[in-house]
């Protein structure tokens, strides 16, 4: 039997029907002489995940953990388990769009110098995200960051085009980034091995930590904008109620706070870490109290359908 050139390692949590979509989406994607295994590594999900894979997806390896190990534990059981020239880390809320995946191991085999690669993640309308492959995260993207309001009024300030790479998302070919997101996110599998494998040393801003390393032992990452994959984004890992939400906003936060003053080599005693400290908490408390005035109603109404869970992999 041939050797897989890829490996999908799909990381799940009370995610079923998000997860069903996406396998049948990636076997029913365009993939030429690509050859792929698929690996779905569950973090302890109660609603019925690894019964619904072992009747509906047999060919489908699975790594059924007992409890929520968290993303990077997760992502590494699959990797090591992984028979591939290259491995693929996955959300389970994704969709693949056509030939996306072949585009990348096609060019990752044409530029054996690159570490990493990532598709670019669309919403279900087909506008972009911005959360595909992006450069490190400056204080001025405290205000200018994703999702905030000042991004949405002036999305062409230098500070969000300069985050984003925006205007280089349209290009025809691959271009470097500094991190891609962990939705999609394919990693040649001696380049894996070679920085120790995902950052399991954090919960948030691993990508940014992974792709670091990689690039620090000579492997950069880079950004397909052809290749093009749907992204639910939040959906999947259960239901996330207002005490998830809370949770991730608070371990965003102190990821920030880590990895900022980490990536800088800010030492354990320079000043700089108190009003560094005092900002992202003041962020953190004003996401936490806009956040409590938004209704329950539909998390209760989407926790009753199919039995979900709460979720949330912070949780």
């Amino acid at each position: 039997m041939k050797q897989p050139d890829l490996t999908a390692v799909i990381i799940s949590l009370n995610s079923k029907h998000y997860l069903r979509g996406c396998l049948d989406s990636m076997m029913g994607a365009e993939w030429r002489s690509v050859v792929c295994e698929y690996i779905v590594v569950d973090n302890g999900s109660t609603d019925g995940t690894v019964e619904m894979l072992r009747q509906e997806y047999p060919t489908v390896r699975i790594i059924a953990n007992p409890t929520n190990l968290g993303y990077c534990k997760a992502g590494n059981q699959g990797a090591e388990a992984s028979n591939a020239r290259y491995v693929l880390f996955l959300n389970d809320d994704i969709l693949i769009i056509e030939d996306a995946l072949p585009k990348l191991v096609e060019w990752m085999d044409a530029n054996p110098k690159a570490g990493a690669i990532g598709s670019r993640l669309l919403n279900l309308d087909g506008t972009d995200q911005w959360s595909s492959g992006r450069n490190f995260p400056t204080p001025m993207n405290a205000l200018f960051s994703r999702k905030s309001p000042l991004t949405r009024i002036f999305p062409n300030s230098p500070w969000a085009k300069h985050y984003f790479l925006s205007d280089r998302i349209d290009t025809a070919e691959p271009y470097k980034v500094d991190w891609l997101s962990a939705a999609a996110l394919m990693v040649r599998k001696e380049a894996w091995a070679a920085v120790g494998g995902l950052a399991e040393d954090y919960y948030y801003f691993h990508e940014l930590i992974f792709c670091d390393r990689l690039a620090r032992a000579g492997w950069p990452s880079y950004l397909h904008p052809q290749s093009k994959i749907i992204h639910y984004e939040g959906a999947g890992s259960g239901v996330r109620t207002r005490r998830v939400r809370r949770r991730h906003i608070e371990r965003f936060h102190k990821a920030a706070y880590v990895w900022f003053c980490a990536h800088h080599r800010i030492s354990r005693f320079n000043p700089v870490r108190l009003p560094l400290a005092a900002i992202l908490a003041a962020r953190a408390s004003f996401l936490i109290i806009s956040d409590s005035f938004k209704s329950e109603r539909q998390e209760v109404i989407d926790q009753s359908k199919e039995g979900r869970p709460e979720g949330g992999v912070a949780i």
